[in-house]
């Protein structure tokens, strides 16, 4: 009985990450789609792209950012490390870029 109840546990965990993984890069798309010019299938790469290369809050930065949502980002900036805020504020100046080139 503990064993299936952890089994059960373990595959809803794995459910709801895998959920809060793909609302994440649906709200980087709709960011990309609603403050660029740039077309879905860039947009999706570039958060695919985002969301392997940065960290989880340099992630929420680059979505903050293109969302102009400038609390978000205030909040983000005082947490993040030099790194981080490198990586994440120059992130759209080469992610679609690559992703446009195909790699």
């Amino acid at each position: 009985m503990q064993k299936s109840l952890f089994v059960i546990v373990v595959l809803n965990m794995l459910f709801l990450t895998n959920q809060l993984i793909a609302d994440d890069m649906g709200a980087f798309v709709e960011a990309c789609l609603s403050s660029s010019n740039i077309d879905r299938p860039i947009c999706e790469c570039t958060a695919q792209k985002a969301k392997r290369e940065l960290s989880p809050k340099g992630f929420d930065f680059v979505v903050a950012t293109l969302r102009q949502d400038d609390r978000r980002t205030a909040t983000l900036r005082t947490e993040m490390t030099i790194q981080e805020m490198t990586q994440a504020g120059t992130f759209m100046t080469r992610g679609p870029a690559q992703c446009t080139k195909g790699s």
